[in-house]
């Protein structure tokens, strides 16, 4: 049988390290993610527990840009592990050695996915770290950066453990002398990963670890083979002096002029997969290039005097290598969207809230709804509830709702609802209390509501992720609730029960003051995706 590690089904390892074994898994409610599962020497250390939070929660913060996001963590007993988006591809050293070096428009676009990685990571104060081949990933769409923020907690003082925690071939020269570190470390090694991408060799050489982190030190780089224009970014990337590189949103300046994180992800899909785009792009002055096409020589610089892509003209001497996995993507991409045109009248699933998308906000007796950066916050008022719908209608045949939600003041309870309406107040209501207990609620108009199952105890958390299901069969609704990816209440409603209608998020405090909870994910997808 499969082990299971927080609700998540290991399938297949796909590759380990110092800290400890990814794996392929199943999400409790049917899709794929990696797991990283720490050694449990590691998970039992206090010191790493405390880092591993605190880091997590920095991790979190990254935008998701060219990166595999940071899904869901946890830690307890001998068992710490990390979940993110799974990227399915090959890493960058993997497919350099299979296939050769990158030139031309996806050389470029490698580039520029990483810097905007970069920059998202920095943008969140987390500092990368270990950046090196085996941490990009090669997706359909481009490059993706992985294992952000997660090098620097087995962190000590020391050039031993600095090196052992680094990747010889790719760490600054600051890495090896064993000083605090800065996002320009992360540049640093952003050049090496160009330099390897684009000659096939590493740009200090191999061999013993000690005579790799000399040549950092001591030697200048090997860049021969590198096309000019991006070999001049690299060159500055690679300065030994931290103070002399540029930053992560600089070598974006120099690569794509200075755009923004989105409309520089956009110039890496449409490069990567040879796409041309439905509308006018938005960098009107970058002309978009070919995976097939020769390769150009662009004008790549950095500030104070940034180039722009430029577009492809020919170059002789050098045959270029169409890479099979990204001249595919092209066919791909435009056989998705010629599959979808028959469906465009059709709802998508599953559907995921951004909360901007026409979720209620506004102050009422019983309190406040209210955007709260990227998440949606409710603030109740002393023994008052409250309870907002999503801007979607639920499928019919029953609905799996999800939400990840934290209690940041006050006692109470909150969760999400199913099958209900936010005008008429009948619904099926998940809660889970201040004070960890869970409950099923059948809440009616004009009554105090009739309580299906609870209330119980269970293992809640910080932040909560909450899934139920409201599901039909022969005439009566089964309910189901999970906590943290664990089952914790069933039960049924045989008496009138409500169908698909609509389905949101509640809370209700306490008798004495404001409680306070802050949604930061929902999503909605029919039971049985």
């Amino acid at each position: 049988m499969n082990e299971v590690i927080g609700g998540y089904t290991l399938r297949r390892l796909l590759g380990s390290g110092g800290m400890g074994e990814v794996h392929l898994a199943s999400t409790p409610t049917g899709g794929l993610a990696a797991v990283k599962v720490i050694h449990p020497a590691l998970a039992r250390d206090p010191a790493f527990r405390r880092r591993f939070e605190r880091e997590v929660a920095a991790a979190r913060r990254v935008a998701r840009f060219c990166t595999a996001p940071v899904l869901d963590a946890g830690i307890g007993g001998d068992v710490a592990y990390l979940v993110t988006e799974y990227v399915k591809g090959p890493d960058l050293a993997q497919a350099v050695h299979d296939q050769g070096p990158l030139s031309g428009g996806n050389l470029e676009a490698l580039a520029v996915g990483i810097a905007t990685a970069l920059s998202a990571i920095h943008g969140a104060g987390v500092i990368h770290r270990d950046l090196k081949s085996s941490n990009v990933l090669l997706s359909p769409l481009g490059p993706r950066v992985i294992d952000f923020g997660i090098a620097q907690l087995v962190e000590h003082d020391g050039l031993a453990s600095q090196a052992i925690l680094g990747t010889p071939a790719f760490m600054a020269p600051e890495q090896v002398r064993g000083e605090p570190l800065t996002p320009a470390a992360d540049v640093f090694a952003w050049g090496g990963v160009i330099a390897f991408a684009g000659t096939g060799r590493l740009p200090f050489g191999g061999g013993a670890p000690g005579e790799v982190l000399y040549r950092i030190m001591q030697e200048g780089p090997r860049l021969d083979g590198l096309d000019e224009g991006i070999r001049q970014v690299v060159e500055r990337a690679l300065a030994k002096d931290p103070r002399l590189r540029p930053t992560a949103q600089q070598l974006l300046a120099g690569l794509v002029g200075g755009t923004r994180l989105a409309a520089a992800t956009e110039v890496v899909e449409r490069t990567w997969t040879g796409a041309a785009p439905a509308t006018a792009p938005l960098l009107p002055d970058v002309p978009p290039t070919s995976s097939s096409a020769p390769s150009g020589r662009p004008t790549v610089g950095v500030p104070p005097a940034p180039g722009r892509l430029g577009a492809p003209e020919p170059r002789s001497g050098r045959k270029r290598r169409r890479w099979p996995w990204v001249a595919g993507a092209a066919a791909l991409v435009l056989a998705a969207a010629a599959a979808a045109v028959p469906a465009l009248s059709r709802e998508s699933w599953p559907y995921e809230a951004g909360f901007g998308d026409s979720w209620a906000v506004g102050t009422s007796e019983g309190g406040t709804a209210r955007q709260s950066g990227s998440g949606y916050e409710l603030v109740v008022k002393p023994g008052w509830r409250l309870w907002k719908s999503a801007p979607r209608q639920e499928p019919a045949g029953g609905v799996i709702v999800s939400a990840k939600a934290a209690l940041e003041e006050g006692a109470g309870e909150y969760g999400v609802w199913c099958h209900g309406s936010a005008s008429s107040a009948d619904r099926y209501e998940f809660g889970v209390s201040s004070s960890g207990k869970v409950t099923i609620v059948k809440r009616r108009a004009g009554t105090r509501g009739t309580t299906l199952y609870g209330p119980a105890s269970a293992q809640s958390a910080a932040v909560n992720r909450i899934v139920a299901e409201c599901g039909e069969s022969g005439g009566k609704v089964t309910l189901r609730m999970w906590l943290n990816e664990r089952l914790v209440a069933e039960a049924s409603d045989a008496d009138a029960p409500y169908g698909p209608n609509e389905s949101g998020v509640h809370a209700a405090s306490g008798a004495t003051a404001d409680l306070r909870v802050r949604f930061d994910s929902f999503a909605l997808r029919p039971a049985g995706q």
